[in-house]
């Protein structure tokens, strides 16, 4: 049967395991900066945009490779 000494024993070790772990991830987090909202935002931003600026270049030369086959049936009729 566990005596009271023995239960505090182990309570004292697990805070002990608990301290040793906040310690750990404090000194794992140090190095790591902080993140900043507006940066998250600022960098999902900068993403949205390139996605949308290559989508635009990509239907633009959609619209000109349209445009040069039909001008280039054009010509070819034309003769």
């Amino acid at each position: 049967m566990a005596t009271p000494k023995n239960d505090t024993t182990s309570v004292d070790d697990n805070m002990d395991e608990i301290v040793d772990d906040s310690v750990a991830y404090d000194m794992s987090q140090r190095g790591r900066q902080s993140e900043d909202p507006l940066e998250a935002i600022k960098a999902m931003r900068l993403g949205q945009l390139a996605v949308c600026r290559l989508k635009t270049e990509q239907e633009m030369q959609t619209i000109v490779s349209k445009n040069t086959k039909t001008v280039s049936q054009n010509v070819k009729t034309d003769d």
